[in-house]
């Protein structure tokens, strides 16, 4: 049936999950000071860009068109360091971003901290996938029943961001 509206369960539950993440952050944003309201707005627009990559798939464009640029070149076998340092840099930035949210005083909501930390780890978690392990590959795209594991990490992720705005 998901065929017909060219998607799959995966793809769904991060449509369902994004687009109510996306709801719930304007919402919260609403009831929030001014302080706080600013960062609601702004995960608000994250959680909408990943919904928006949910349907254009950049990530795997990305990807593919990087292993058609080294397989050309005739390096596609020495990937792997490449790939490690770019996700060392990645994890580095998401901590450095985790800790720059978890210990600002700009915003003084602990609810607005939390959804922070966990869209941070969902532009994190896209970006691991953009540059794609086999070994990564491997854990994320395991089936659990008819959804990916990243659809349900995607799915607990927002869940914590619902109820960090539900507490807004």
């Amino acid at each position: 049936m998901l065929d017909r509206f060219g998607t799959n369960p995966t793809q769904l539950v991060g449509i369902l999950s994004f687009a109510a993440t996306t709801i719930a952050c304007l919402a919260a944003m609403r009831r929030s000071g001014l302080r706080d309201a600013r960062v609601w707005k702004l995960l608000a627009v994250m959680n909408c860009l990943f919904l928006f990559e949910i349907f254009v798939g950049s990530r795997h464009r990305i990807h593919d068109h990087v292993v058609a640029l080294l397989m050309a070149e005739g390096e596609y076998g020495q990937r792997r360091g490449t790939q490690e340092f770019i996700i060392i840099c990645l994890a580095t930035m998401a901590l450095i971003c985790l800790t720059l949210f978890l210990f600002s005083h700009r915003f003084a909501g602990s609810a607005v901290r939390i959804a922070a930390c966990l869209t941070i780890i969902v532009l994190a978690l896209f970006a691991i996938e953009a540059v794609s392990l086999h070994a990564l590959d491997a854990i994320y795209y395991q089936t659990i029943g008819p959804v990916l594991l990243i659809g349900w990490i995607w799915a607990v992720v927002a869940t914590g961001i619902l109820l960090a705005a539900a507490q807004r």
